[in-house]
């Protein structure tokens, strides 16, 4: 590492959390989970006298902080945070380019590689803090407004489904170091912010129609869709999403996979970039 390193990741810390994607990722980071609980709130007070099929309502959906802050945590993935982390890598690498800054950077005697590590430290800080609020925000409120963790029989008992639910956000953060790869090889191929929201987008929906495909083969019982589907990036960066039952371990070499592939691609292509 150049002596440099860490003063590089100073200064990109303060780029990443004082431009408008940085901003805006805090932000919802906290408006989601308020959205959240308050459409929790109220439909759990619709619900306490709905039934399905003679079933309470209130008996299908456990409304506690673990459930709360599991609605949280989905709702938080469900494409504002992600796309606020693409947005922030794009700025970060692709928008700098064309901005013409990203040139103050390369002509200093200090690797190029170093670069995109400074950047991605910063990116994965920026993933850390909006994961924590969130966190914090929904487990706060999701205890005022709904008390303790209540028997679960679909998830577990008491504090464990908590723990549950908090390791849950941790492997969140895999999913985004794992977005945040394939976000920044896109950034050193486009060189337009947008560029990168709209090509990463095409492919992410392109590999959600594939992921479909397979579910649906799936479905009808064909013998290598199951193994398959396991290898989409739906699969992949939503690992996160198996904290109420089992995580699946290849997930998590599919997601370290993932991101060495995507880093060797981003380091290769950013050492041959000729930056204006």
């Amino acid at each position: 590492m150049p002596r440099q390193f860490f003063a590089m990741i100073r200064v990109e810390l303060l780029k990443v959390f004082t431009q408008w994607s940085g901003i805006g990722a805090v932000v919802m980071a906290v408006m989601v989970p308020l959205a959240t609980l308050f459409v929790l709130y109220i439909f759990g007070g619709t619900s306490v006298s709905s039934s399905v099929q003679g079933q309470a309502v209130t008996s299908m959906i456990h409304f506690d902080v673990v459930g709360a802050t599991g609605w949280a945590l989905y709702a938080r993935n469900f494409i504002i945070l992600p796309l606020m982390l693409i947005l922030a890598t794009g700025a970060s690498v692709a928008g700098e380019q064309s901005d013409r800054t990203l040139r103050e950077l390369v002509v200093r005697p200090v690797p190029r590689w170093s670069i995109l590590v400074a950047k991605q430290v910063a990116l994965w800080a920026l993933s850390v803090v909006t994961l924590a609020v969130t966190l914090v925000t929904a487990l706060g409120l999701g205890w005022a407004i709904f008390g303790a963790p209540s028997v679960d029989p679909a998830v577990a008992e008491g504090e464990e489904s908590l723990v549950r639910v908090i390791c849950g956000f941790a492997v969140c953060f895999l999913s985004d170091v794992a977005l945040i790869a394939l976000a920044t090889t896109f950034s050193t191929v486009v060189r337009s912010v947008g560029g990168v929201v709209v090509s990463l987008a095409v492919v992410l929906i392109a590999d959600r129609a594939v992921w479909a495909f397979l579910s649906l083969l799936e479905f009808f019982k064909v013998e290598w869709a199951p193994t398959a589907v396991q290898f989409t990036l739906v699969s992949v960066l939503g690992a996160w999403s198996h904290w109420e039952n089992e995580y699946v371990p290849i997930q998590f070499l599919e997601c370290a996979g993932l991101v060495a592939a995507a880093w060797a691609l981003s380091i290769a292509r950013f050492a041959r970039t000729d930056v204006p």
